[in-house]
């Protein structure tokens, strides 16, 4: 992927900054067809690194086994704020974005794959010993307490419902320009009080790519959570119906 992404690197750059779709593209090595996929910082499952590879992370990881599974080549570009991407992929730009929650929204505006990875049980985090949470028998109850602050990660939704309450509750959330392990960071200090995660598991890697031992957080399982679902890949009007095609074919067949 990194090859791909130095052949066209130049031409990306360029038209990022006039918001112009990129056009029909192959990969000079392999001749198969190149799809851009815009990527924000989700660190440590999704980044750039600076080694000559694209990105990595489990997200890209599996988003290029699934490309490959295709037929196609994967042209990271990014990192990029949410609210760009959203903005770049409503307007005309040819190209794809991972792992996003699926909204009514959104689904009016753009094409979405099938889920990516398997149901996602997503659970709150807070600093070990934060007894309190257990006074709230709901996450809505949790959410309605204005005394306790959220820490929401800019531009990422947790479903309609959670997006819903956050933006009318707003004066206690306290949106994140950053990365999952920037959350993890501003939860040990003391900055924010909770967070809403995919997973223990995730939690646990947040932390210790933040550098924090993993034993100074908790995760806390609300079973209404489970709604909020799984990341599809999610792409611009303007892709194909043959590629959304082709990768749910492609997650048919893969674990």
């Amino acid at each position: 992927m990194g090859a791909t992404a130095s052949l066209i690197g130049s031409l990306f750059l360029s038209v990022i900054a006039s918001g112009t779709a990129l056009p029909e593209a192959t990969d000079q090595s392999s001749g198969k067809p190149v799809i851009q996929f815009l990527y924000p910082d989700v660190g440590p499952f999704l980044q750039g690194v600076s080694d000559g590879e694209a990105v990595k992370g489990p997200i890209a990881h599996r988003v290029e086994a699934l490309a490959a599974a295709a037929g196609y080549e994967i042209s990271w570009l990014g990192p990029i704020p949410r609210n760009r991407i959203l903005a770049d992929l409503q307007d005309g730009r040819v190209a794809c974005t991972p792992n996003v929650i699926k909204t009514p929204d959104r689904e009016a505006r753009f094409k979405f794959t099938a889920p990516i990875f398997p149901q996602i049980d997503w659970v709150v985090i807070t600093k070990k010993d934060a007894n309190w949470i257990k006074a709230y028998p709901t996450v809505e109850a949790l959410l309605r307490d204005k005394t306790r602050v959220y820490g929401s990660m800019l531009g990422a939704s947790k479903g309609p419902v959670i997006d819903a309450m956050t933006a009318s509750e707003a004066t206690h959330v306290r949106p994140i320009r950053g990365t999952p392990s920037d959350l993890v960071k501003m939860i040990t200090s003391g900055h924010i009080d909770y967070t809403i995660v995919s997973g223990s598991e995730d939690a646990r890697t947040a932390a210790v790519a933040a550098g924090i031992d993993p034993s100074e957080i908790v995760s806390i399982h609300f079973p209404e959570l489970s709604a909020v679902g799984a990341g599809h890949i999610m792409c611009a009007p303007t892709v194909s119906d043959e590629v959304i095609a082709a990768f749910d074919k492609a997650l048919a067949t893969m674990p």
